[in-house]
Order: structure tokens, then sequence, then C-alpha cells
């Protein structure tokens, strides 16, 4: 039995309606209750409680001058309060059970300070320039929460990345502008649905459509490139206790909650920067000499080289004659990859509007962001406009009212490699760029009237019919040989309808509160969001070499365009009630969420569209194609919390969601049955234990706060396969030409959520008057019910399908540090780090082990070993004489090559082939001598921070590392294959060439030879150490001494980005992400590094 999304959804309005009305009628009762004590003029007469008297002082850190007008309060109680005189005194008269105060002076961090006795120890403030511990209320999971200022990122995943850097473990995706980063919390939480955390905006909840297809290599749709950075207040990592999140929580949650109007006063802050990225490095490259005796020894190896009698006639590149006709064509020198990269420039300008008055507050900002790519023509655009204001429409009445609205283009081109060219020739320019042939010209050649050849100043290869079509140099040698020429697909490509995208993003978002007294309130959240995508491909006509596409025929031009459209509708009612009963603090809330998606994309392709300047889909486009997704999905939760503190020393919280989804299959094991569909069970408990409030540690010298959590939660991860629960049929392509319906999944009706369960055990503390900050958490988190796939029998026309039978296990730390170094009148420095740790282990697959072909690595899901494991042979070497060959095999035989061929089932590895280690001693090399050879995991990952001001200069520098990580370098993989006629790196010179050589590049082999035993084959000869330091952020910044009344502040700064990075890693880049899923983690698909970049900026404050 299937789930069905029409009769959940009318059972959810149902619930809701019920809900609703029950919550009517408690407003209903509330209201009537409150009219009656107003009649009656009853009056509450406020608990009498024993009181004491505490006394102290309060001194600014740097100077040691006492503070004057300093709040202190009793925490978690403004009740009482007093101020500092002149001297910094205070004298406070609490209850006898109050144990622990809290300060807080404008321009300075809060200080929370436990005491014991009627003399409470001396505060000390530090500036708010350092980075604040305390808060106002005490947290009791393993949660981490940042400020947002004066930032110049495009997104906000690049702060995220210097802030939490051990608290979130992000890989920025590539160098192109806005394309983010993928994001993990404490370690890898799913194997083949997504393992990144829950983004919640302003209280939405986002789809990241992280699963969801693009049709440019190298792009992501990244929804978080529709935010405005300059638009955000803090980030916030939950990194446990999201039971509240229910089936979306499994992966973490990080909060993101945009600016609000907090002053009557109108503020009006513009920010003016832009700045410009260097071209990044070149990979050195053959020269035109040595790739044509590079050439010269592959076609020795090849069939069509062997049997040939005249090859300087058959290949005239090879004719190195200068009086020959054709010479001009085959004796340059291109650098191919100079002209496919620039210097380039980027702009912002931002203005942000807050004020108000009694009545409403609000912030109105506007951002325009354009910046380009170092690749040529590519970039981006983007508009923001946001309104946030909050109402007071009746003095127990409020609202929040959000409404923003962002578009962001696209210039793109296709980045990096593709995982295989089934669909089409090699067409990224920066990978063209790299295998070109350097002897060919960029430019094509006319006979002039001397009767030679002559450089045109027109890029060469517009007309792949031409004889002396030049790049398809090599097509004797095999189908497809000829490689574009990359400034065609630049010019010809370029084009509002052509290759780009476009992301419109618009948010309406209403949460009503009404505060029934000054315990209870209620609210209720309304949000809209719409998310529109439209990505358009070009490969031109003219420029693309003719590429026999399997099973259809010739192809040259490429069109392709893909729109997508998804709408959120979500509704969250809560009731809040909270109250104070001496030295006990209660709080409780509990309600209702509904979420609706709605998701679907529209995708088209065809070829040879026969004119450059209208590539629309036509009759007479060839090999056309149509595909496209309706999915939609409905999700509602009942949850409640409850929180307890006695003496704000001892602390419980507890949790629970319920949460149904249509995603989920109408028998799944787990979870409750309730009102005709299951709903999964998500609760949590969290405790916390201030040491510092008990008197035998009050006065300890040396900890001014140290804090013992503990805690358990339990969420999920919904982001099942739409069709998982279903049984439907897809189109599919008949011989090119017809199409028609196949079966493509049969329904699993137990299919459900995963599941994580988390332990969780902190311990932080502030010592030293405050000057050292530290924290540890440990956390042992196991996910079972796993999304995987599983073998079906094969009459039923499919290989495998949906199943929950997996399971894996996390185990790591969380460490942070943070040091006020100096601290004086004029100098103040800090320093920081933190670090992150998690070990991974899957515990169980629903059948054997298996791997998983990605851009031609076999990486290993196995029991009882991490995820993402490089499964591949490893390497002794390479043979340097055909004696050492011989002896390497089993009894003192050659190691043997099997053919798959009866009547030669093997070939021997000879002097210049890599020796390969026969695991199992058979004397064959083949898939049983297999074994882990990388594993992509860190060992440890985070940041080390530091900031040094002087009077009105400030100076931030921001370390990122990543040790213990291996990393699979496939572009290398393709630039060191020496297997075809792709140019290859300067390490190939070194190549193995005659007996004795002592080397670890092997012979040059063509795949048709004799010879061939597949030297490049995935080995570790492509793994490499991805280990790093990088220099990311340097910021030095200066606050301008004004006295003017239409300017309250102007500060300039200047910034500089991925200074240097220490690395054994040979690739331009060892931070990188090739997709969204686990399994890619590791993966150098050759897509644009980032390079160093400088900004220059200016903020006014009116």
């Amino acid at each position: 039995m299937k789930i069905n999304n029409n009769k959940l959804h009318h059972k959810i309005l149902s619930v809701g309606a019920v809900f609703a009305m029950l919550a009517s009628t408690t407003l209903v009762m509330a209201q009537d209750n409150t009219s009656d004590s107003i009649k009656r003029r009853t009056v509450k007469t406020a608990p009498v409680y024993q009181m004491k008297e505490v006394s102290g002082y309060v001194y600014d850190a740097s100077t040691k001058l006492p503070i004057d007008g300093a709040r202190v309060q009793a925490y978690n109680n403004a009740k009482y309060s007093v101020l500092t005189d002149e001297k910094g005194k205070y004298t406070l008269s609490v209850p006898v059970f109050v144990n622990s105060l809290y300060v807080t002076v404008p321009e300075y961090n809060d200080v929370q300070v436990a005491f014991s006795g009627a003399e409470a120890p001396a505060v000390v403030l530090y500036s708010d320039k350092y980075n604040s511990f305390y808060s106002v209320e005490t947290g009791l999971t393993a949660s981490k929460k940042v400020q947002i200022e004066n930032s110049s990122a495009i997104t906000i995943d690049s702060e995220i990345e210097n802030k939490l850097g051990g608290d979130v473990r992000t890989i920025n995706r590539n160098g192109m502008q806005g394309q983010g980063a993928a994001m993990f919390i404490r370690g890898l939480n799913s194997l083949n649905t997504t393992a990144q955390p829950l983004i919640v905006l302003d209280g939405m909840m986002m789809d990241m459509q992280l699963d969801r297809t693009s049709i440019h290599d190298g792009f992501f749709n990244n929804v978080l490139a529709g935010i405005d950075v300059e638009d955000i207040e803090s980030v916030e990592v939950l990194k446990n206790g999201t039971s509240l999140y229910g089936a979306r929580g499994g992966n973490g949650v990080i909060i993101i909650n945009t600016k609000r109007g907090h002053s009557m006063a109108t503020k009006i802050n513009v920010s003016v920067f832009g700045g410009f990225e260097t071209v990044p490095s070149a990979i050195k490259m053959m020269d035109a000499g040595q790739y044509k005796n590079y050439t010269s020894e592959l076609i020795g190896t090849t069939k069509a080289g062997q049997n040939s009698t005249s090859a300087n006639y058959l290949y005239p590149f090879l004719n190195d004659d200068p009086n020959y006709y054709w010479y001009p064509m085959y004796h340059n020198n291109t650098d191919w990859s100079d002209g496919l990269y620039q210097t380039a420039f980027s702009q912002n300008y931002k203005v942000n509007v807050q004020g108000g008055d009694d009545i409403a507050m609000y912030n109105l900002s506007l951002g325009y962001t354009s910046a380009e790519s170092t690749a040529k023509n590519n970039g981006v655009d983007r508009l923001n406009i946001r309104f946030n204001t909050d109402i007071n429409l009746l003095p127990s009445l409020k609202t929040q009212l959000d409404v923003s609205y962002s578009r962001v283009t696209y210039d793109l081109r296709n980045n990096g490699w593709a995982e295989n060219y089934s669909d089409g020739a090699i067409s990224s320019p920066n990978v063209l760029g790299l295998i070109q042939a350097p002897f060919l010209s960029k430019y094509a050649y006319y006979t002039g009237e001397d009767g030679k050849l002559h450089e045109s100043g027109v890029y060469a290869g517009k007309d792949v019919e031409d004889d002396n079509y030049p790049f398809a140099f090599a097509s004797a040698f095999g189908a497809n040989a000829a490689l574009a020429n990359p400034y065609w697909i630049l010019e010809n490509g370029d084009g509002i309808n052509k290759n780009t995208h476009e992301l419109t993003q618009f948010n309406l978002n209403v949460m009503p509160k009404w505060e029934i007294n000054k315990h209870l309130n209620i609210t209720n959240r309304f949000a809209y969001q719409l998310n529109r995508s439209n990505e358009k491909l070009y490969l031109p006509e003219f420029g693309m070499p003719i590429y026999n596409l399997e099973g259809y025929g010739d192809v040259t031009s490429v069109i392709k365009s893909l729109f997508g459209k998804e709408t959120v509708l979500s509704n969250d009612f809560r009731i809040n009630w909270s109250n104070n009963y001496g030295a006990h603090d209660v709080a409780a809330y509990g309600g209702f969420r509904f979420v609706s998606n709605s998701f679907d994309d529209n995708y088209m392709s065809g070829y040879n569209s026969g004119n450059d300047k209208m590539p629309d889909f036509k009759n007479s486009t060839a090999f056309r194609s149509v595909n496209g997704t309706i999915d939609s999905w409905r999700n509602m939760a009942y949850y409640a919390n409850a929180r307890y503190s006695y003496k704000n020393t001892y602390f419980l919280e507890g949790a629970v969601t319920a949460e149904a989804s249509s995603r989920f299959g109408a028998e799944a094991k787990e979870g409750l049955d309730m009102f005709g569909v299951k709903w999964g069970l998500f609760p949590s408990v969290q405790a916390a234990w201030v040491l510092s409030n008990e008197k035998w540690l009050a006065k300890a010298k040396g900890v001014n706060y140290l804090k013992l959590t503990a805690g358990y939660d339990e969420s999920g991860n919904d982001n099942v396969d739409y069709s998982a629960s279903r049984t439907y049929f897809k189109s599919q392509s008949f011989l090119k030409t017809a199409t028609g319906l196949q079966l493509a999944n049969i329904e699993n009706p137990e299919i459900q959520w995963e599941t994580t369960r988390r332990w969780n055990f902190g311990l932080s503390g502030s010592f030293f008057k405050n000057r050292i900050q530290a924290g540890v958490d440990y956390y042992i988190s196991e996910t079972d019910n796993l999304l995987t796939l599983k073998s079906v029998n094969y009459m039923s026309g499919l290989k495998h399908y949906w199943c929950n039978e997996g399971a894996l296990r996390n185990t790591g730390f969380d460490v942070r540090v943070n040091a006020i170094v100096l601290d004086t009148k004029n100098f103040k420095w800090q320093i920081g780090a933190t670090v992150g740790h998690y070990k991974n282990e899957v515990t169980s697959l629903p059948e054997n082990d298996y791997t998983t072909t990605i851009y031609g690595a076999e990486v290993l899901t196995s029991v009882g070993n991490p995820v993402g494991l490089f499964y591949g042979y490893k390497t002794d070497g390479v043979f340097s004489t055909d004696a050492e060959a011989k002896s390497a095999g089993k009894n003192g035989d050659y190691l043997k090559y099997p053919t798959g061929i009866k009547s030669n089932p093997y070939k021997n590895f000879r002097a210049g082939d890599v020796h390969f280690v026969d695991v199992d001693d058979n004397g064959v090399i083949d898939a049983k001598d297999k074994t882990v050879i990388g594993d992509p995991n860190p060992d440890v990952y985070g940041n080390i921070y530091t900031n040094l001001a002087y009077k009105r200069w400030s100076l931030d520098i921001n370390f990122k590392y990543s040790l213990g990580n291996d990393v699979y370098n496939y572009q290398r993989s393709q630039l060191e294959s020496m297997n075809g006629f792709y140019n290859q790196t300067q390490a190939v010179v070194n190549r193995w060439t005659c007996e004795g050589q002592q080397t670890d590049m092997p012979r040059v082999c063509s795949t048709t030879s004799d010879n061939w035993v597949n030297n490049e084959r995935f080995s570790d000869r492509w793994i490499e150490d991805g280990s790093y330091l990088k220099l990311k952020n340097v910021r030095l910044s200066y606050e301008l001494p004004l006295n003017l009344s239409w300017i309250q502040g102007l500060t300039i700064w200047g910034e500089a980005n991925n200074l240097f990075v220490l690395t054994k890693y040979t690739g331009k880049d060892p931070e990188f992400s090739c997709g969204n899923s686990v399994l890619y983690q590791g993966i150098d698909a050759g897509l644009l590094p980032q390079n160093r970049s400088f900004n220059l900026g200016v903020k006014i404050n009116l």
C-alpha cells in the first residue's frame, strides 16, 4: 500500500482544524478570564522571599578604573538590579537563593559572576571587540552562535567557514562566485541522501535542493546565494538537541537570523566595497616539442601507427620540413590556458535603514553585488531587497512581518571534468586549456598571395567540415579524438539565451504574537517561500568538433534547458508559558507545524542547432529529449518542550516531536499510527550543572565559570527519494527515435525516515578573570534505518529498490579555546582556535559490502569502515628493467594482467609498467588485489584566529586547516595517464623510455596496444595527502575620528583572502567539492580553484 498525499493532506487539515478550534477556545477563555479579573480588580501579591545583600565592584579590565553605571542584576531576573556608582561599587538586595549576578555595560562584553557570601568577587569587563562568552540564558546543548558584522562574503557559507570552522566542517565547492560550500556537522550521518544540515531562516525551514540536478558541469544551485550576508545578524549552529525539528534535524541545524530594527532613532548604514581576484596559477603542461615527442611515442603503440608505412604523410603534424605546406599549422607553441583566465573584479553596494516609533520598528535593506570569475565569461550578479518590521497592533498584540526578494543571475560555462562524456564532447574551457595540443594555434590559417599559410587572427576550428580542420589531427587513432577550440566556446556561447542561470527567491514571513499575560503568549508563524531557477546551456555550432554520440550519430552543437520551481507553505502555531517560583524557573511551549512543499522542473535537450545566433529548440533540432519532475510532499508535526532550573545551577530540559510526512510509507515499521498515518517520535533530554555556582567552587581562584552538560536526543532525516514509496514508470527513449514508458521503481510501503540518536557530554568554562574561555564536547551518534539500495528479483526488470536497512556510527569531539593575550587601553590582542574530530563507521548494510564508481574511482561502502573510502590498487613504483619485472610475479615469473580472452588470457607486466602490489600473492593483478588506498575523512579540522587592535586600528587574521584527509586527484589521472592524445603535465617528460631508467612515471601506451596493461587504472598513484593550512582572511580596518552631526561613524577597511596555503597536495587547491553526496568528498574534478583576492571598502553610519 502506498501513502496517498491527498489522504494525508485531508487528515492534516482535519487535525489542524481541531487543534485550531481548541486553541481558539483557549484564547476566548483566556480573554474572558482576563476581562473578569479586570472587572474584579484582583491584585496579586508578589511573593515575599527572605533577602540578603551582596556588594562588589566593577572595573575596566584594560585601565583597571571603576565603571560607573554598570547594570548589575540577579542572573535571569531583572527585577533585582542596580547600577554601580562612580567608584564602580554596587550593593544589591536579592533573595537568599540567588547565587550569581549578571553585569552589562554598553561597549563591553557581558559577564556572569557567582558569589557565596555578602561580598561578590570583583568583576572586570572586557571590550566588546573581544569574542563574547556569556549569555542571558544558560545553554544546555552543544550550540555556537556568532554575530555577523562587516562581512565581504557573497554567501553566508564563507562566514560559517571562517567563524565556525570547528563546529561545521565546510568544504568550498570551487572558486566560482556564489557557489558556497558543502557543510557537515559532527561527521557523516547518511549514505545515499543528504548529510548536510537543515537551514532555518528567520524561523522558516529551507529546502536546500542539494539533490537537484544542474546542466552545467561544476555548477551548484546554491540556494543560500539568494541571501545577502549584509542582511544577516547572527548564525547559530545546533549540533545536538535538534528533536524540535523532528524528521529534518538529523544532520544538525544552522539557524540564520536577519537584522531587525532595535532603535527608534533612524540609522542609515551604507557599505561600499570592491576588489579583485588574481588569475589562478598554471599547471605546468608539456610544450609543443615535448608534446610532439610524446605523441610520436604514443602513435608507435597504436594499431594505426604500427600499420602505417608513411607516417609523415598520414600525420602532417609529424612532418618537420619547414617547406612543407602545412608546416605552419602544426608547428606552434601555444599555451592554451593563457587567455582563458582574467583578473576578476567585484563591486558591492549595500544600504540599510533602521528606525521606528512606539507603533513599529523596521529594518529596510537594499543590496547589489556584481562579481566576475577568474574564468572568463563567468560571473554573478545579485539584487536583494528586504523589509523586516515589528508592529504593535494592540498593547497585547504584536506581529513580525518580513518580506524579501532576491534575483541572482550567473553567466556560466562548463567547469572542470564531467564524470563521463556520454552526451557530448569535452566543452569546459579550463579543461580544454590543459589538454589541447600545444603545437596547434588558437587562430586559423589562410593561403596568402605567396602561396604559403598565414595566421588570420580568426579563431581556428570554425568549420569542422574543412579538409584541413586542425583539431582532428588524431582522428585516425580513434573516434572522438578531436578537441574543441575553447575560445570559440567562450565567444559563440555568450548570450542571455545561451549559458546562464537565474535564481529568483521571494519570501513572506508573518508571525503575530498575542501576550495574554506576562507568563503566557501565543504565536503563529505563517511563511511562503518561492524559489525559481532557470538554467540554459549552449555549445556552439562553430568551434565544436564532430562528436559521435553512441546510439545517435554525429553531433556538434548542444542545447539544454532546465526550469525549476519550488513553493513552500508553512504554518507554525505555538503556545509559550513561563514562570518563576523563587529558586525555581519553569518554561514550556508546544504547538503544531505544517509544511507543504511543491517542486517541479522541466528539462529539454537537443543537438545540431545549425545557427549560433538563434540557439532555440525547433523542429530541425536533432535528437530532442524532454524530461522533468513533479514532486510534492507535506509534513505535519506536534511538538512540546519543557525546561526547569533550580537556582540557575541545575537545569533539565525535555522535548518531543511527533511528525508525519507524505514521504513516509504507509507501513513504516517505526513510529505511531495516529489519524490514519504514521508518525515518527523524536524525544530529547538535556541537562546542565553550573558548577561555579556551587559554594565550594564559587570562591575558587582562577575559575570564573564552569558548566557541565549532558544530553540525549533523537532526530531524523526525511530527505527520502520522493519516489521510494511509489511504484512509477519513466519515459525511456528506444532506438533514439521513439519514447515509451519503463518500470523505474517498485514501491516500498515500509520506507521511512533515517533516525539519528545522539549522546553529548560537554564541559565549558571561563578562567583567570575571564581571560581564557574553553570548552570541549564529546559525542556518540548512531544512525539507523539508513536509506539504501537492496537487490530485487531480476524478473521485476529492476536491479534494486529503496529500503531502510543500514546503520552507521559517528564518535568525536569539538574543542574551542579563546584567550585574551594583551589588554591595555590602546592595545588589545586575542587569539583562539577550534578543533573538530569525528570517527565514522558503517555498522550494518542490507547486503554485502559494495563499491560505487565515481569519476573512475571505486568508493567503498563497507561494514566496519568509514564512509567514502577509496578502493583500488596499491603500487610499488615502476619496473626499471625487464629482469626486475620478471622477478615480481609468482615463482620468478612476470606479474600477469588478465585479458578476458580465452586464446590469450594473460599479458605480462614488463619494464616501464607500474608495479602493482599482488595482495593475494597469486601472480595475477586482478580485482582480488584491490584494497583500501585512501580515506577522505580528516583526522582533525577547524580554524585558528587572532585579532589585534590598536586605538582605532583593528587587524583580524583567520586560518583554516584540515589534517589527515586523502584526496583523489582525478584531474592528474587524466593529465598523466599517457594513453591518449590529451596534453600531459611536465611530469610526463620523465616517463620511462629505456631499460634501466629509474623513474616513477611509467611508459607511454595506447589502449589499443597489445602491450597495454592498464597502468592508468585507479590506484594509489592518484591518491594524495589533502592536508592543508590556509590563510583564509586578513583584514585591516580603521575607524576615522569624526565629530559631525550628520555622520555617526566611518570605517575604512582592506582585506586579503586565500593568501597562501601549506600543503603537499599537487593540485591547484586542496579545497574542493565536486558533489553534495558524502561519496563525492575528496575527489578533485579540476574545478576552478579559489585564488588570492583583495578587497577595499568603506562603511558609513549616518
